[in-house]
């Protein structure tokens, strides 16, 4: 029974012995794997193409390819924003000619402010006798900041040459802008008005502004 149990005791020895040199040797396999792909951009060895990268990285539109040469890639971008400002130059030129062709305000674009919103700068009213009464649009105020109209200009009955010299300078400052564009006013008017005395000042208005709907009966 004593040489059974020292046999057994000999094969437990010698296969736990066995299984610690397997361990060894694989992990001193994997040391050896690990150094040479880190220092070898083999295609063979793991190496992850830049076109990998690209997809994993793509949100941020960088190219892996060019990442060790910051300024092509910072040239490429620029182009990128250039052709796009372009492309909203292009666009801005055809909307205003649609509108053009339209008959509606001086020919351009309608005015953005600074969150891309078409600006409405202008609350219009014809009253009866066909006198024009302005309220600041709910768009106004960026535009009163930069170009103020006199007290006179808001509140009070106009005539047509009135409001035209009044509110010259909102037109000329949206023709300077570049693109050039036409800002937006609502029209309202009262039913009694003549036609001889409605269409001068609806037709005053949409010289200045571009008509943000048909004009509405109050």
């Amino acid at each position: 029974m004593s040489r059974n149990r020292l046999a057994r005791n000999r094969d437990i020895a010698l296969t736990t012995l066995i299984d610690l040199l397997v361990q060894i040797i694989f992990v001193f396999t994997l040391i050896l794997i690990s150094a040479d792909v880190m220092g070898n951009e083999s295609h063979e060895q793991g190496w992850v193409t830049p076109e990998v990268w690209k997809t994993l990285i793509s949100i941020f539109d960088v190219d892996p390819r060019s990442l060790r040469d910051a300024g092509a890639q910072v040239a490429d971008i620029k182009g990128k924003y250039e052709k796009l400002q372009d492309d909203l130059l292009a666009c801005d030129a055809k909307v205003g000619a649609c509108e053009k062709q339209a008959g509606r305000g001086p020919g351009n674009a309608s005015c953005r402010n600074s969150g891309g919103v078409e600006m409405v700068v202008a609350d219009a009213t014809i009253d009866h006798k066909g006198r024009i009464v302005v309220a600041l649009g709910r768009h106004a105020r960026e535009l009163q900041e930069r170009q103020p109209l006199s007290a006179d200009a808001i509140g009070v009955p106009l005539s047509v040459e009135q409001f035209g010299s009044l509110f010259r300078s909102w037109r000329e400052h949206g023709l300077a802008r570049h693109p050039a564009c036409a800002f937006k006013a609502e029209v309202r008017y009262d039913a009694r008005a003549r036609a001889g005395d409605y269409e001068p000042a609806r037709r005053a208005i949409a010289n200045y502004f571009t008509l943000s709907a048909p004009p509405r009966r109050l």
